[in-house]
C-alpha cells in the first residue's frame, strides 16, 4: 500500500490556478517527475539553438575556404537554409505530436536529423566543387530537426497550469537565447584553439588557423569541421534524456479537456486577428536578433578592417557575454508577471528598447571605412587561409592581418582588411563607431529576451486549455520564416545598400510593431470558459 502522504496531492494552496486545480490532481512524485519532463524540453530548446547558432560566426570563412569564388549573397543563402527547413517541417511535427497524443518518438526522430546535418556540415570537402550546395542542404537537415521546438514550446504549454506557464516560457526562451550565445562562443573556442605559427615572409611569423586532411576521403580536421562533430556529439547526449527512465510525459491539456467535455464546458474560440498580430511581432523581433547575430563578423569586418580570426573571436566573446545578460532578464521576467501585465511589459521593456536600439546604430561619425587592397607576394606552400604577420625584425610588435591565396607555388598576399571595392556605400556611408554598435548592442539585449518571453506567453494563453502542438508549430513557423529573411536581408540590403538603409527599415519596422501592438492591446488576453463567469484571465488587468 502507498502510504497516505505519498498520496497527497498538490492543491490550489501551493500552486493553485482556480479552474486548473479542479482538474490537476497529483502527488508529489508525479509533479517532481512532470517537471524533470520540463528539463529534457530544456535541454532541446537550447541544444538546437546551438545547433543553428554554433556556425554563424564561422560559416562565411569557411564557405570561403571550400570555394574562394563564393559572394555575400550565397551566404545568405546558407544561413536561411537552416530556417527554411524549419518553417516546412515545424508544423508537421505540431501535427504528430498532436495526432499521437506523445511526443517522445517526434523528440528522437527530430535529434537524429540534427546529427545527420551537423555530421554532412563537417565533412563538406568531400563534396569537392559542389560543397558549397551541400553546406546549404546540411543546413536545410539541421533545420527540419529543430522543429522539434515547436514540440518544445507545445509541450510546455500542455503540461503546465496557468500560472506556471509565464515561467515555463520564460525558461524556454531562456534556453534557445543561451543555446543562441553558446553556439558562437563554441566556435570562438575553436578558433583560439586550432591556431599555430608558421614562418611568413622577412623575418616575420604567420599565426594561421591550424587545417590538416585526415587522409580519409578528403575529410578535413579545423577549426569549422570541429563545430560540426561538437553538434554531433552533443546531439547523441541530447537523446539519451528521452530514455523512458527519465522523460516521462505529463499533458494537462488532455485532462482540462476531457473534464471540460464531462462538463460540458465551453471556451471562447480563439482571437485569430490577435493571434496574428502576436505572430507579427515575433517575427520582427527574430527578424531583428538574427539579423544582428549574422551581420555582426561581415560588418566587423568591413567597418572596422579587423580580421577574420579577431572578429569570430571578439563578437563570441560579446555574444557569451550577452547571453549572462540574457539570463538576468529572464531571472526577473518570471517574477515581474505577477505583478505588471505581460502585454505592458512586452511594450515597455521588449519593443521600445529593440527600437532606439536600431536608432542608436544607425552612422553618425565622420569616419569612414578602410577599403580592401592587394599589393604582396611571395612564395610559400601553405594552402590558402587567412594570417595574421606579426613583425618582430624591428624589436616592435607588429600585426597585419592579411589574406594568403596559394597560385601554384606562388602564394598572393592581399592587404584584403576593411570593405570590399564592390560595396559602393563604404565610399560615402560613415562607419558605426565602436562605443555607439556596444551601446546600441546593449539597448538590443534588454529588449530580446523580453519580448520573445513575453510573445510566447501571450500566444500560449489566448490559446486556452485545448491541444497546442499545431498553432505552437505556426508560431515557430514564424520564427523561422523571420529566421530565414533575415540573412537574405543582409545579404541584399546590406551588401548593396549599406548600413544607413539596413537600420532605417529595422527602424520603422519596430516603429509599426509598437503600433500594432497598442491596436491589439485588449484582445490579447487568456482565454477563459464561457460559461465560467468566475474565472478571471491572469495578467489582463487594463
Amino acid at each position: 500500500m502507498v502510504g497516505s502522504e505519498e498520496l497527497r496531492t498538490v492543491r490550489s494552496t501551493e500552486e493553485g490556478d482556480g479552474e486548473d486545480d479542479d482538474v490537476l490532481k497529483e502527488t508529489r512524485a508525479e509533479r517532481q517527475m512532470r517537471r524533470r519532463s520540463h528539463v529534457a524540453a530544456y535541454v532541446t530548446m537550447f541544444i538546437m539553438a546551438v545547433g543553428f547558432s554554433i556556425v554563424l560566426t564561422g560559416v562565411w570563412p569557411y564557405l570561403q575556404q571550400l570555394d574562394e569564388s563564393v559572394s555575400k549573397e550565397f551566404l545568405g543563402w546558407v544561413v536561411a537554409a537552416n530556417p527554411l527547413g524549419q518553417m516546412l517541417a515545424s508544423p508537421l511535427f505540431g501535427f504528430w505530436g498532436n495526432k499521437a497524443g506523445r511526443v517522445r518518438v517526434a523528440f528522437i526522430w527530430s535529434i537524429l536529423f540534427f546529427a545527420l546535418g551537423n555530421a554532412m556540415y563537417a565533412v563538406l570537402h568531400v563534396f569537392g566543387s559542389t560543397a558549397k550546395y551541400f553546406m546549404v542542404f546540411s543546413r536545410f537537415i539541421v533545420g527540419v530537426s529543430s522543429a522539434s521546438v515547436s514540440i518544445c514550446r507545445s509541450y510546455i504549454a500542455d503540461s503546465t497550469t496557468l500560472k506556471e506557464r509565464t515561467m515555463g516560457m520564460s525558461i524556454i526562451a531562456a534556453s534557445q537565447a543561451i543555446g543562441f550565445i553558446v553556439g558562437p562562443a563554441i566556435q570562438t573556442a575553436l578558433a583560439v584553439g586550432f591556431m599555430q605559427t608558421v614562418d611568413g615572409p622577412n623575418g616575420t611569423f604567420v599565426y594561421v588557423p591550424y587545417d590538416t586532411d585526415l587522409g580519409v576521403w578528403g575529410v578535413r580536421w579545423n577549426m569549422y569541421t570541429a563545430a560540426g562533430w561538437v553538434a554531433v556529439f552533443i546531439g547523441f547526449l541530447n537523446l539519451l534524456l528521452f530514455l523512458p527512465i527519465i522523460f516521462q510525459e505529463h499533458n494537462i491539456t488532455q485532462r482540462l479537456v476531457r473534464a471540460n467535455d464531462d462538463n460540458a464546458k465551453k471556451y471562447h474560440k480563439p482571437d485569430y486577428p490577435a493571434l496574428i498580430g502576436i505572430l507579427f511581432v515575433f517575427f520582427i523581433i527574430l527578424f531583428v536578433y538574427v539579423l544582428l547575430e549574422t551581420l555582426l563578423v561581415p560588418m566587423c569586418l568591413d567597418l572596422y578592417a579587423w580580421h577574420t580570426e579577431f572578429a569570430v573571436t571578439v563578437v563570441g566573446i560579446g555574444l557569451s557575454a550577452a547571453g549572462v545578460f540574457c539570463l538576468f532578464i529572464f531571472g526577473i521576467l518570471g517574477v515581474l508577471a505577477k505583478y505588471v501585465d505581460e502585454r505592458k511589459i512586452l511594450i515597455g521593456m521588449g519593443l521600445i528598447p529593440i527600437t532606439l536600439s536600431m536608432l542608436m546604430h544607425f552612422p553618425m561619425g565622420s569616419t569612414y571605412p578602410k577599403m580592401s587592397n592587394c599589393t604582396i607576394s611571395y612564395v610559400e606552400s601553405n594552402d590558402t587561409h587567412q594570417a595574421s604577420f606579426i613583425n618582430t625584425t624591428s624589436g616592435a610588435l607588429e600585426i597585419m592581418s592579411l589574406a594568403v591565396h596559394k597560385v601554384n607555388d606562388e602564394v598572393k598576399v592581399c592587404d584584403s582588411l576593411g570593405c570590399p571595392p564592390e560595396q559602393e556605400w563604404c565610399t560615402y556611408t560613415p562607419i558605426i563607431e565602436k562605443s555607439q554598435m556596444l551601446a546600441a548592442d546593449i539597448v538590443a539585449l534588454i529588449g530580446y529576451p523580453t519580448s520573445v518571453t513575453m510573445v510566447q506567453t501571450i500566444f500560449s494563453k489566448m490559446l486556452g486549455p485545448r491541444p497546442q502542438g499545431v498553432l505552437m508549430g505556426v508560431l515557430t513557423s514564424t520564427g523561422s520564416f523571420s529566421r530565414m529573411a533575415g540573412p537574405i536581408f543582409v545579404s541584399y540590403v546590406y551588401t548593396n545598400l549599406g548600413t544607413r538603409w539596413t537600420f532605417g527599415i529595422l527602424f520603422v519596422c519596430m516603429i509599426f510593431t509598437i503600433i500594432e501592438s497598442f491596436y491589439f492591446f485588449k484582445r490579447q488576453i487568456p482565454c477563459v470558459a464561457i460559461q465560467s463567469p468566475t474565472t478571471e484571465p491572469l495578467q489582463s488587468s487594463e
